[in-house]
């Protein structure tokens, strides 16, 4: 598992030449061929429509790593994160923006969502402002009110983000140098959480759900 981390962990911050990111990046699925994994993720969906938290640490790997600094466990990961259904940013909230956004294997590990091992390594440090659109038809507007002039209309375009310190907004730059306002809920990282999932004995458990660099 930790190989698996260190390999995600590298291929999102190599220093390298830097080259022009993608300009879209729409979720991609390599991991429907296996049944065993098919019903693991089925089981977890199911956790997460139930707002089920013994189903959810049952999945848990008991030595899953929760923060690169080191934290790792079951009770980490409760300690980490509130299961409040209503949280909007809680465990819940968080793995229903994940799990639409594609699967990609790497090796015998399956990583959700596929973006965060979808960027060129070559990107180095673009990666940090780099957020791919996640909503289809998202508008980005001239201006961050509801009212705002719409500029374009995306769907997983790879923008840039300039500046995330409005309310629920941020201002990002698309690749042909427009720039506008987005709300956050229509953007992710490949800095965000991501999952890792391997199978251990036999079993798919979760090994590994971080976010960072």
């Amino acid at each position: 598992m930790r190989r698996i981390v260190l390999a995600l962990f590298t291929l999102l911050t190599l220093a390298a030449p830097a080259n022009a990111l993608p300009k879209k990046l729409p979720p991609i699925d390599q991991c429907s061929g296996d049944p065993s994994f098919l019903k693991f993720l089925s089981g977890l969906k199911q956790a997460v429509a139930r707002k089920d938290k013994k189903a959810l640490i049952a999945m848990l790997s008991p030595h899953v790593l929760v923060h690169f600094g080191g934290a790792a466990g079951p009770k980490a990961f409760q300690e980490s994160w509130s299961f409040d259904p209503e949280d909007n940013d809680g465990i819940w909230a968080q793995l229903r923006r994940m799990l639409p956004l594609g699967c990609a294997r790497d090796k015998g590990a399956r990583i959700i969502p596929s973006l965060a091992i979808q960027f060129d390594p070559d990107s180095d440090e673009q990666v940090f402002e780099a957020m791919v659109v996640v909503s289809k038809g998202a508008k980005l507007r001239g201006r961050p009110e509801a009212d705002g002039p719409v500029l374009a209309t995306l769907s997983w375009d790879v923008v840039t983000a300039i500046d995330q310190g409005g309310d629920s907004q941020t201002k990002v730059r698309l690749a042909d140098g427009r720039e506008g306002y987005m709300h956050d809920d229509e953007l992710y990282s490949p800095l965000n959480y991501r999952m890792v999932v391997e199978k251990l004995r036999g079993r798919w458990m979760i090994t590994a759900f971080v976010a960072g660099d």
